[in-house]
């Protein structure tokens, strides 16, 4: 049975409205918090399903100022898949502090996946 991507991404949503700490669990170790909200191993997609929870949550108007992006996990997430533009304005609805996000880390993943990658991320939605 194939897994339904926007099922798990509501489940874990609402996991982390009821408790709002599961936000820097699921940032610091998205693979385990995702299992553990779930009971789901693998068959899914890692950055697409942290994307879908934060639109979730953003929808929700659920305020996660507490989370230390600082410790994102950049090995589970390619966040040279994620559109820069939408999420700065997530994390802007969510009060999520992107001051301490590394920001040479992603880069060099969005260089990872050329140099094209980068640049279509960085000035694709304007």
């Amino acid at each position: 049975m194939a897994i339904d991507i926007n099922q798990l991404a509501e489940r874990i949503a609402d996991a982390v409205e009821a408790a709002p700490e599961l936000a820097q669990q699921l940032v610091e170790n998205p693979v385990a918090t995702v299992e553990r909200v779930t009971g789901v191993t693998g068959g899914y997609d890692l950055t697409e399903l942290f994307g879908l929870c934060l639109a979730r949550l953003a929808e929700a108007g659920v305020d996660l100022s507490a989370v230390d992006l600082g410790k994102l996990d950049l090995s589970a997430i390619d966040v040279s898949r994620l559109s820069p533009d939408e999420l700065l304005g997530l994390a802007a609805r969510l009060n999520v502090d992107v001051s301490k996000l590394d920001m040479a880390a992603i880069a060099s993943k969005m260089l990872g996946a050329g140099l094209g990658g980068l640049l279509g991320g960085l000035f694709g939605g304007r």
